[in-house]
């Protein structure tokens, strides 16, 4: 039966999603319909008020409050990805205990199996919200990915402002008024090492680990890269 809504809500998401940096549906929980932030899953239907709106939201109007006595309360949500790409992941989560629970990433087939190990983000105690981010690369094969948060049982978790931002979209989309900003920028992302070429031989390229490339040499087709200023 789970398998069968994901696969509706995968369905959904595919006819809704429209090209943007972050491809996630309403990151930030400010739309519901029928006690459920409109594009997620959650536990409410099956254990009511373990998933449900709070206006303890870190932007916005509202967040999800997952809070569950004797098993664990989630939210959790699919969209579509393409093998071989760059994300990065993003997520707040307000724990007012030592351990509150955990995002979860897990790419898919089409056909809903699992590929490879998940991308777990233990969310630790923090006074306020606590941003947790990972960047991941979709496999081969890879046509979705579930992004969830689950609960510990026993604890309260709030949280906010969960978004997957496909790079090589944001990439594309920053270059145009790269130049114009006044604002310095740590980092920037560019699409492929073709755009890298034609940049300031003085600025330093580092691939999605860190790591300082020696030059174009070392940059391969359709990869992210971060290109700093000198």
């Amino acid at each position: 039966m789970l398998r069968k809504v994901v696969s509706a809500l995968a369905l959904l998401l595919l006819a809704a999603t429209a090209p943007a940096a972050n491809i996630l549906p309403n990151s930030s929980f400010e739309l519901w319909f029928l006690d459920m932030p409109v594009g997620w899953l959650t536990s409410e239907p099956l254990l009511p008020g373990t998933a449900v709106r709070d206006s303890a939201a870190r932007t916005g109007e509202w967040c999800v409050r997952l809070s569950a006595q004797d098993t664990s309360a989630f939210v959790t949500t699919v969209t579509i990805v393409r093998a071989g790409v760059h994300y990065r992941f993003s997520g707040w989560a307000n724990v007012p205990a030592l351990v509150g629970g955990s995002f979860l990433l897990q790419f898919l087939t089409l056909e809903l199996e699992p590929l490879g190990t998940p991308a777990l983000l233990p969310a630790l105690r923090s006074d306020d919200y606590r941003e947790y981010v990972r960047w991941v690369t979709a496999p081969d094969e890879a046509a979705l990915v579930s992004v969830s948060f689950a609960t510990l049982p026993g604890v309260t978790v709030w949280v906010d402002d969960v978004t997957l931002e496909d790079t090589t979209i944001a990439g594309i989309e920053e270059l145009p008024d790269a130049a114009s900003r006044s604002a310095p920028a740590a980092r920037r992302v560019f699409a492929t090492p073709a755009v890298i070429a034609g940049l300031d031989p003085g600025v330093t390229v580092c691939d999605a680990a860190g790591r300082r490339l020696t030059g174009p040499a070392a940059m391969r087709p359709f990869r992210v890269y971060f290109v700093t200023e000198p």
